[in-house]
Protein backbone atom coordinates (compact mmCIF):
# COMPACT_ATOMS: atom_id res chain seq x y z
CA UNK A 1 0.00 0.00 0.00
CA UNK A 2 1.62 3.30 -0.94
CA UNK A 3 0.13 6.90 0.09
CA UNK A 4 1.03 9.91 -1.80
CA UNK A 5 1.21 13.87 0.22
CA UNK A 6 1.93 16.62 -1.06
CA UNK A 7 2.62 19.96 0.35
CA UNK A 8 4.64 23.26 -0.27
CA UNK A 9 7.71 25.65 0.97
CA UNK A 10 9.14 28.92 0.61
CA UNK A 11 12.75 29.17 -0.83
CA UNK A 12 14.82 32.26 -1.43
CA UNK A 13 16.69 31.84 -4.33
CA UNK A 14 19.27 34.39 -5.53
CA UNK A 15 19.30 35.54 -9.06
CA UNK A 16 22.58 36.87 -9.55
CA UNK A 17 23.39 39.21 -12.64
CA UNK A 18 26.78 39.86 -13.71
CA UNK A 19 26.98 43.02 -15.84
CA UNK A 20 30.52 43.01 -18.08
CA UNK A 21 31.50 46.86 -19.04
CA UNK A 22 33.83 46.89 -22.49
CA UNK A 23 36.03 49.01 -23.51
CA UNK A 24 35.84 50.08 -27.57
CA UNK A 25 39.21 47.53 -27.72
CA UNK A 26 37.02 45.07 -26.06
CA UNK A 27 38.90 44.29 -23.81
CA UNK A 28 37.06 44.00 -20.02
CA UNK A 29 36.58 47.50 -18.20
CA UNK A 30 34.77 46.62 -15.39
CA UNK A 31 32.62 44.11 -13.93
CA UNK A 32 29.56 44.91 -11.46
CA UNK A 33 27.45 42.15 -9.90
CA UNK A 34 23.82 42.48 -9.10
CA UNK A 35 22.03 40.11 -6.73
CA UNK A 36 18.32 40.14 -6.29
CA UNK A 37 16.13 37.39 -4.45
CA UNK A 38 13.37 35.65 -5.22
CA UNK A 39 10.61 33.65 -2.86
CA UNK A 40 9.53 30.81 -4.64
CA UNK A 41 6.65 27.90 -4.02
CA UNK A 42 8.30 24.96 -3.76
CA UNK A 43 7.02 21.40 -4.32
CA UNK A 44 7.38 18.50 -1.37
CA UNK A 45 6.16 15.35 -1.77
CA UNK A 46 5.53 12.53 0.98
CA UNK A 47 5.15 8.36 -0.14
CA UNK A 48 4.29 6.40 2.84
CA UNK A 49 4.34 2.96 2.06
CA UNK A 50 4.45 -0.92 3.76
CA UNK A 51 6.80 -3.43 2.93
CA UNK A 52 8.30 -6.69 4.20
CA UNK A 53 10.68 -5.81 7.40
CA UNK A 54 12.93 -8.62 4.97
CA UNK A 55 13.13 -5.91 2.28
CA UNK A 56 15.66 -3.06 1.46
CA UNK A 57 13.70 0.32 2.08
CA UNK A 58 13.21 1.63 -1.64
CA UNK A 59 14.37 5.04 -1.99
CA UNK A 60 12.90 5.70 -5.14
CA UNK A 61 9.02 4.34 -4.31
CA UNK A 62 7.63 6.88 -7.67
CA UNK A 63 8.74 9.14 -10.38
CA UNK A 64 8.17 12.39 -8.71
CA UNK A 65 7.49 15.15 -11.18
CA UNK A 66 7.46 17.99 -8.82
CA UNK A 67 6.58 22.04 -10.06
CA UNK A 68 7.38 24.90 -8.62
CA UNK A 69 5.98 28.96 -8.79
CA UNK A 70 8.08 31.87 -8.04
CA UNK A 71 6.29 34.38 -6.05
CA UNK A 72 8.31 37.69 -5.89
CA UNK A 73 11.54 39.42 -7.27
CA UNK A 74 12.87 41.90 -4.90
CA UNK A 75 16.12 43.94 -5.10
CA UNK A 76 18.69 42.25 -2.21
CA UNK A 77 16.00 41.34 0.70
CA UNK A 78 13.54 43.13 1.55
CA UNK A 79 13.66 45.66 -1.67
CA UNK A 80 10.89 46.92 -3.59
CA UNK A 81 9.31 44.16 -6.05
CA UNK A 82 11.11 43.96 -9.94
CA UNK A 83 9.24 42.44 -13.07
CA UNK A 84 12.21 42.12 -15.03
CA UNK A 85 15.45 42.96 -13.22
CA UNK A 86 17.61 42.85 -17.26
CA UNK A 87 15.24 45.38 -18.46
CA UNK A 88 16.02 47.46 -14.47
CA UNK A 89 19.60 47.05 -15.47
CA UNK A 90 19.69 48.09 -19.16
CA UNK A 91 17.54 51.35 -18.08
CA UNK A 92 20.22 52.46 -15.66
CA UNK A 93 22.92 52.31 -18.07
CA UNK A 94 21.30 53.59 -21.24
CA UNK A 95 24.71 54.57 -22.26
CA UNK A 96 25.30 51.12 -23.00
CA UNK A 97 24.70 48.89 -25.68
CA UNK A 98 23.75 45.84 -23.33
CA UNK A 99 23.24 42.25 -25.17
CA UNK A 100 20.58 41.62 -26.81
CA UNK A 101 18.40 38.29 -26.84
CA UNK A 102 18.24 37.95 -22.85
CA UNK A 103 14.86 37.68 -21.29
CA UNK A 104 14.73 37.28 -17.83
CA UNK A 105 12.52 34.15 -17.17
CA UNK A 106 10.82 33.54 -13.63
CA UNK A 107 10.29 29.68 -14.46
CA UNK A 108 13.90 28.53 -15.65
CA UNK A 109 15.33 28.29 -12.13
CA UNK A 110 17.79 24.72 -11.86
CA UNK A 111 15.84 22.40 -9.72
CA UNK A 112 17.09 19.45 -8.37
CA UNK A 113 15.50 16.55 -6.26
CA UNK A 114 16.07 15.45 -2.53
CA UNK A 115 15.50 13.28 0.40
CA UNK A 116 14.71 15.56 3.39
CA UNK A 117 13.39 12.93 5.74
CA UNK A 118 13.16 9.15 5.97
CA UNK A 119 11.60 7.18 8.53
CA UNK A 120 10.31 4.12 9.32
CA UNK A 121 8.50 2.16 12.61
CA UNK A 122 8.16 -2.04 12.40
CA UNK A 123 4.90 -3.25 12.64
CA UNK A 124 4.68 -7.18 12.84
CA UNK A 125 5.98 -8.67 9.78
CA UNK A 126 5.54 -5.31 8.16
CA UNK A 127 7.58 -1.78 8.22
CA UNK A 128 5.73 1.64 7.09
CA UNK A 129 8.24 4.33 5.50
CA UNK A 130 7.88 7.43 5.43
CA UNK A 131 9.98 9.30 2.72
CA UNK A 132 10.03 13.53 1.87
CA UNK A 133 11.33 14.63 -0.66
CA UNK A 134 11.45 18.57 -1.54
CA UNK A 135 13.41 21.03 -4.11
CA UNK A 136 16.53 22.58 -4.01
CA UNK A 137 16.26 25.52 -6.30
CA UNK A 138 18.92 27.67 -7.90
CA UNK A 139 20.02 29.67 -10.61
CA UNK A 140 22.69 29.39 -13.43
CA UNK A 141 24.25 33.28 -13.84
CA UNK A 142 23.06 35.75 -16.14
CA UNK A 143 25.79 37.78 -17.91
CA UNK A 144 25.55 40.73 -19.58
CA UNK A 145 28.03 42.66 -21.97
CA UNK A 146 27.63 46.38 -22.02
CA UNK A 147 29.35 47.92 -25.08
CA UNK A 148 29.27 52.16 -25.04
CA UNK A 149 26.89 53.44 -27.14
CA UNK A 150 28.50 55.39 -30.16
CA UNK A 151 27.77 59.34 -30.36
Amino acid sequence: MTTQYYGAEIQDVQIEIEVQFLKPNLAIANVLELVFNQKVLADTYTVKSTQPTNKPVPLSTTNLVLNYTPIILQRGRGGPEIGDPIALIKNYYRGYTISDGLKYDSKSLTKTQSIGGISTSAAADLIEVTITYSLIISSPLIILTAIPTKK
